[in-house]
């Protein structure tokens, strides 16, 4: 149980080596995705830094989240996934 709250935790708490990770996009590398294989077109780090990004830019819902991405420019989409070398 977290000590925040009364539900389960989703991760334990970071490796000594995890710590010392600087960078967004590797820290979300670490993250086991619970995706099933079938039907993946973008590894979890470039949906997530999306996410990320349309939440700050004030999105606040899935729909939005999604229009986000589908009007950014190609180029912010692709610095985003750039550095994310993990293959699905």
């Amino acid at each position: 149980m977290c000590r925040q709250s009364a539900t389960v935790c989703l991760t334990k708490s970071p490796t000594a080596a995890q710590r010392g990770v600087n960078g967004v996009a590797e820290r979300l590398a670490v993250l086991r995705d619970p995706r099933d294989r079938r039907g993946r077109r973008h590894s979890l780090v470039s949906v997530l830094l999306t996410a990320c990004c349309a939440v700050l830019a004030g999105a606040r819902s899935y729909l939005a989240v999604g229009q986000w991405a589908r009007h950014a420019p190609l180029d912010a989409l692709a610095r985003l996934c750039e550095g994310v070398h993990q293959t699905v």
